[in-house]
């Protein structure tokens, strides 16, 4: 009963997973913080174009070239109506089309949990993104109180369900300790999104106060100066020898 009632909740108020506007804000925030210019961002898994409509959005009066990478045509044709220069690749075989140092921003929202070669997508994005840039990384969090529920019950939590596309669960922890591993990547701050079963401003209330039980997480990075490539972790990072990740070539 308790399960069923929590699918009704995720079917009603799914669009609470998506911190949009917020993702707006926080670009405005680092680009203003800047000296004037040119600025590029790119969305990986661009999806709808919502996040980078609404950061174009925010960041009105700065100048400022909105960028994706994408895989369903409808999604392509869309972004590119919209103005949003959008690249078909395959995030986990292809180099991206982009010059070294080439953004301010890289955004990726509800991706990463649907692949399995994150250590290459992360190397391409330490190798385009500037030194200082931000990164912003949303995704379901398997640290979530539904999904700790789920588990004491015995079930799969919903976040990692074999029988769905996604192929990785993530908690905060877990995510710091990837991303920050090597020095190429900084985490700045966290932010949760959409707690069960609230909504509104209690739901935002509670992703304030406990965002490492929502259901989904957002966190803020920095890029380092630090040379080289975030593949280079594969070297150093303990119990990766059995799986053949893809290192590019």
């Amino acid at each position: 009963m308790i399960l069923e009632a929590l699918r009704r909740y995720k079917d009603r108020n799914g669009h609470q997973h998506f911190l949009t506007e917020k993702i707006g804000s926080w670009c405005r925030a680092y680009l203003e913080a800047l000296p004037p210019r040119r600025f590029r961002a790119l969305d990986v898994g661009l999806g709808t174009a919502r996040d980078l409509l609404a950061v174009r959005e925010a960041c009105k009066g700065l100048e400022l070239e909105l960028y994706g990478l994408e895989s369903l045509e409808h999604h392509i044709q869309h972004a590119r109506e919209v103005g949003i220069t959008t690249h078909a690749v395959d995030l986990e075989r292809d180099r991206l089309p982009f010059d070294d140092a080439f953004f301010d921003i890289v955004l990726s929202s509800h991706v990463i949990e649907h692949t399995k070669e994150l250590f290459w997508i992360f190397s391409e994005i330490s190798r385009v993104l500037k030194p200082g840039g931000l990164c912003i990384i949303g995704c379901p969090n398997l640290g979530g109180w539904h999904n700790r529920a789920a588990l004491l019950m015995g079930r799969e939590p919903p976040a990692a369900k074999v029988l769905s596309s996604h192929v990785r669960g993530i908690t905060r922890p877990g995510f710091v300790e990837f991303v920050e591993h090597g020095g190429f990547f900084r985490v700045e701050s966290y932010h949760g999104a959409n707690f069960y079963p609230f909504s509104g401003s209690l739901n935002k209330a509670f992703c304030r106060i406990l965002p490492g039980l929502a259901a989904s997480h957002y966190f803020v990075l920095k890029r380092t100066d630090k040379p080289g490539l975030f593949i280079e972790t594969l070297d150093s990072a303990p119990g990766l020898t059995d799986t053949p990740y893809h290192r590019g070539g």
